[in-house]
């Protein structure tokens, strides 16, 4: 017993040492930390004390690790940083797969060991995604086991088809000009129209697809006595291709690194919060109050009124 406390209070003596020189400023923000073998010297320490004693200071935010360059002092831009890049490859990997419906997140200690980052950089990231409705938390306590959201979520699965369509634009197979309504695109990407036709209108207000009326209505001849005006099909057309500087989604292996790209990140992350809800919920009534005049106005043409002609 007394060997691991003697262990646990040598790594706590030496990351304490090093706060106060971070506190101190005599180990400056965006500075290298001694590597390894100069701490384990300095402090007459063995390697596994040393590699405790960093792991503490990563955890609570003192110091970032980059692979292949060492460990730094944090700056207040490394945690930005950190944060889109985790928020961003835990989102990948939903969308390709890798974290399939349902799937348990690792342990934020062990998410943050993986990605090199605080503890709290995880924290933030995972509450992010559970506010966008890609995780879910355990249970209504707020604790920290995270979930993909189930299969049968409809926010998951509009995510889901917003992703495919992306895919299915960027690598050609929806090339710009295609006019096809949410049952055809349904059909293209597998997934249920309800929850194509809302990625679809995500993707209207993002600007890259417009709406349109498929097969405009034709003139009937006047010998034929029309019955109920017969509503137009709402339809898609795809427009530019999406210039969000990312390679389609392409399964690749859990943990594989993710290239940064100079280009915005893509808003699928964001369309669906709380103000992209309430884009879409006007965007919708807006159509319906659209159809509903065109509608109006070809009942009262001539031909078509129907109460005088019986």
């Amino acid at each position: 017993m007394a060997p691991a406390d003697d262990a646990r209070l040598a790594f706590e003596r030496i990351a304490d040492d090093l706060k106060q020189q971070i506190r101190s400023e005599k180990l400056q923000p965006g500075q290298l930390l001694p590597s390894h073998s100069q701490l384990m010297e300095a402090y007459g320490a063995s390697s596994l004390t040393v590699q405790k004693a960093v792991r503490l200071l990563r955890s609570e935010g003192w110091v970032m690790t980059r692979q292949g360059k060492g460990t730094f002092v944090s700056r207040s831009a490394d945690f930005e940083h950190a944060f889109e890049s985790v928020v961003k490859e835990l989102e990948r990997q939903i969308r390709s797969g890798i974290l399939t419906p349902g799937t348990k997140l690792p342990g934020r200690e062990t998410l943050a060991d993986h990605y090199a980052v605080p503890v709290r950089v995880i924290d933030t990231a995972v509450s992010l995604l559970v506010r966008n409705e890609w995780l879910r938390y355990e249970d209504e306590e707020h604790s920290h086991d995270a979930y993909v959201r189930d299969a049968d979520d409809p926010a998951l699965g509009r995510h889901l088809a917003h992703a495919a369509l992306v895919q299915k634009i960027r690598n050609g197979s929806l090339p710009k000009g295609t006019r096809l309504t949410a049952t055809e695109a349904a059909e293209a990407i597998g997934h249920s129209e309800e929850n194509t036709e809302q990625a679809l209108a995500a993707l209207a207000l993002e600007g890259h697809v417009r709406r349109v009326y498929k097969n405009p209505r034709k003139k009937i001849p006047s010998r034929a006595r029309p019955s109920e005006p017969q509503p137009e099909e709402l339809a898609y057309v795809i427009g530019e291709s999406l210039f969000w500087g990312e390679p389609a989604d392409t399964g690749g292996t859990e943990g594989s690194s993710v290239e940064q790209s100079p280009h915005p990140t893509p808003p699928a992350s964001r369309d669906m919060d709380l103000a992209g809800k309430l884009d879409l919920i006007l965007e919708q009534m807006a159509d319906m109050r659209e159809r509903l005049e065109r509608l109006e106005q070809a009942s009262h043409r001539p031909g078509t009124k129907r109460s005088q002609d019986t």
